[in-house]
């Protein structure tokens, strides 16, 4: 019987940390961390002996170098054939996802630098894009927004729908404060280009379920294997479709979406994939054709 070094380590935790799910677990000892009992009015050290997790050092240069080459952040060349709202939503979805997973680390400030290569090699993949400068990007998208009664600086880019407030996609304004009540949601991983933009699919306003084109609206999974956990239970017809077509994403109508929602069977009647194809298709079609005039 072999056993694993990592996994059968044990160390003092308070000199070391211990490795699991990404984090390091440590002892917190900090003598200089006092808090005034409101009872007795003394004071004593208030975080000695609690259990921490922090971001490892080694993870956050691992994740730096995804956007880097050598000591310099450099642009995505896969994405530079997407729009802009996509480069700048992948941006943003791969960086919430990694804060989110790493909420629980007391030292959480430490994504500041993954958040500036992250945001320079944005600027950088736009800029190779238009054939211009990181600058003059940031001067086109640059905004500002109030997030929680606090104002961030950001890159945004935005499509115009008709007889609908537009797509906006936004670089920044994700909080780096420490929530130790925080829930772990899935390992974080890097997004690639190759598979049919949400944002064209928004645009078709084609339901994946019925074919409607009235009041589309997105449903989204936070993970493929909530998809599976119907145990003992014959699945959804959209939960099917959507483990065939590999997203975690749905365009629903708001009949659909409702019915999903409340958990009822679905009022109309689902349609073959290959008509929602045809439909989207056609729709996509006409919409990269408007692009290019």
């Amino acid at each position: 019987l072999e056993l694993s070094q990592s996994k059968t380590l044990i160390t003092h935790a308070r000199s070391k940390a211990e490795r699991f799910l990404g984090y390091e677990i440590t002892n917190l000892q900090a003598n200089s961390r006092q808090a005034t009992s409101s009872n007795t009015g003394t004071s004593k050290r208030s975080i000695n002996g609690m259990i921490g997790f922090r971001v490892p050092a080694d993870v956050l240069e691992e994740k730096c170098r995804r956007y880097m080459k050598g000591k310099k952040a450099v642009h995505r060349a896969e994405l530079m054939e997407n729009s802009d709202y996509t480069i700048i939503a992948t941006y943003q979805l791969e960086y919430r996802g990694i804060v989110n997973y790493y909420r629980l680390a007391y030292n959480l400030t430490r994504l500041q630098k993954l958040k500036r290569v992250m945001g320079t090699s944005l600027m950088k993949t736009l800029a190779a894009k238009h054939k211009t400068t990181a600058q003059s990007i940031k001067k086109k998208h640059r905004k500002t927004i109030m997030v929680e009664n606090k104002e961030y600086q950001v890159l945004q880019a935005s499509i115009p729908r008709k007889n609908k407030e537009p797509l906006v996609a936004t670089w920044g304004g994700v909080s780096l404060a420490w929530d130790i009540k925080a829930t772990i949601k899935e390992q974080p991983k890097k997004l690639y280009a190759g598979r049919t933009e949400l944002e064209l699919r928004l645009l078709a306003e084609t339901c994946e379920y019925c074919g409607s084109q009235e009041d589309v609206e997105v449903h989204h999974v936070r993970a493929m294997k909530q998809l599976h956990e119907y145990p003992g239970r014959t699945k959804p017809e959209w939960v099917k479709r959507m483990i065939a077509l590999k997203r975690k994403t749905m365009p629903l109508c708001r009949t659909c979406h409702d019915d999903l929602h409340a958990g009822r069977p679905m009022r109309r009647q689902i349609i073959k994939i290959e008509e929602v194809n045809a439909i989207r298709k056609e729709a996509m079609t006409a919409i990269l054709e408007s692009r290019v005039h």
